[in-house]
């Protein structure tokens, strides 16, 4: 039994990635998913504007990478603040920490300081349930949400966001992303959903809000970034921290986090 290996995040600008570190990022996405080539690959990341590369804390290698693009978006008269989050990925070895999160609520924080009456949204795609759990569980609003509906104004901006950004690939009857037959999917053998997965109330709605998450459908989701969002995310990454002291034996190559 060894400890967990410690996880370091920093934001790298796309331009100023090298192509040594494009090339492990790549490899890292080839390895859980189907259906990609390297090509779509590096037109999908020239689109963002940020990376938050996750290296091992001792030998600096990279172990994940979430690719992120924060833009404005008109909707009913006015603009409002996007935080797109893209293709996510982190090595099981390193999950249950953090410093993935705390760089993003950093960034988030940097923009929201600088457009103070603006509302922001983070706004992700999910064909695997733990990205889906991720802004399920760390901020308190968000759409769909399995205990309730989603509001008109809310409901509005999802398909307005969705239309600009997805074009044909948009269902706007399920707010369900599909680029059809072909697309990326993750591998099997990826955090698949267990039956007893499937009896917690958030994951059994995710599989029948996406019924074809299993071959690349990806439900679209917004999460509002306010004060009451970021104070309720320092508790529980403290939580984590703690327990994360603790030695727990390292896993070997199962899963990813994977988004959009």
């Amino acid at each position: 039994m060894r400890t967990v290996p410690a996880l370091r995040v920093r934001p790298v600008p796309v331009p100023a990635l090298t192509p040594r570190q494009v090339d492990r990022m790549w490899q890292l996405y080839a390895d859980f998913y189907d259906h990609v080539d390297r090509d779509t690959f590096e037109r999908d990341l020239a689109e963002k504007t940020l990376v938050f590369l996750g290296c091992d804390a001792t030998t600096g290698v990279i172990v994940g990478f979430s690719t992120a693009l924060i833009y404005r978006h008109p909707y009913r008269g006015r603009a409002v603040g996007v935080y797109f989050s893209g293709d996510t990925i982190v090595l099981p070895g390193y999950w249950g920490q953090t410093a993935l999160h705390r760089a993003v609520l950093y960034q988030l924080l940097r923009w929201k300081l600088r457009h103070p009456l603006t509302p922001l949204y983070w706004h992700l795609i999910c064909s695997g349930y733990r990205t889906y759990l991720t802004l399920v569980r760390n901020l308190p609003t968000h759409w769909p949400d399995h205990r309730r509906a989603t509001p008109e104004w809310e409901r509005g901006l999802l398909q307005s966001v969705g239309r600009a950004r997805y074009g044909d690939a948009w269902r706007a009857e399920r707010a369900v992303v599909s680029f059809g037959e072909g697309q990326p999917v993750l591998k099997a053998a990826v955090a698949p959903i267990t039956p007893a997965l499937e009896a917690l109330p958030e994951i059994a709605f995710f599989v029948t809000a996406n019924p074809g998450y299993g071959t690349g459908d990806e439900l679209a989701m917004l999460g509002r970034v306010d004060l009451r969002a970021v104070l309720g995310m320092v508790p529980k990454w403290l939580r984590k921290a703690l327990r994360g002291r603790r030695a727990r034996p390292v896993t070997g190559l199962a899963a990813t986090t994977p988004a959009g």
